[in-house]
């Protein structure tokens, strides 16, 4: 996911690094603007029998923040923000996927 995803923020002008893998997924840092993220990624296979990219997918946003924005509460992702809402957008534009929420 973390590799499929990279060029198509890069067309959207969003900067990443290389992903890297966790013990429990990939992480690939990005930056938006002026704001610095982590997007997390891990996704749970479908052993059906069907191709091996289904299953579902978890894709977490964090932004990264100072000690002092985090004593005070600001710089918190907000409902509007733009790489959430950007992710959202190169997922609802690719056609093999589906049922996509957010929590």
């Amino acid at each position: 996911m973390a590799a499929w995803l990279v060029p198509k923020l890069a067309v959207r002008n969003i900067q990443t690094a290389k992903p890297y893998q966790e013990d429990w997924g990939w992480e690939l840092p990005a930056t938006c603007g002026n704001d610095a993220y982590y997007l997390c990624m891990s996704g749970n296979a479908d052993n059906s029998g069907a191709p091996k990219d289904e299953g579902e997918w978890n894709i977490i946003v964090e932004k990264r923040r100072s000690f002092w924005q985090r004593l005070t509460g600001k710089g918190r992702i907000v409902t509007d923000d733009p790489l959430v809402r950007l992710i959202e957008e190169i997922l609802i534009d690719e056609p093999t996927i589906r049922n996509l929420h957010r929590e």
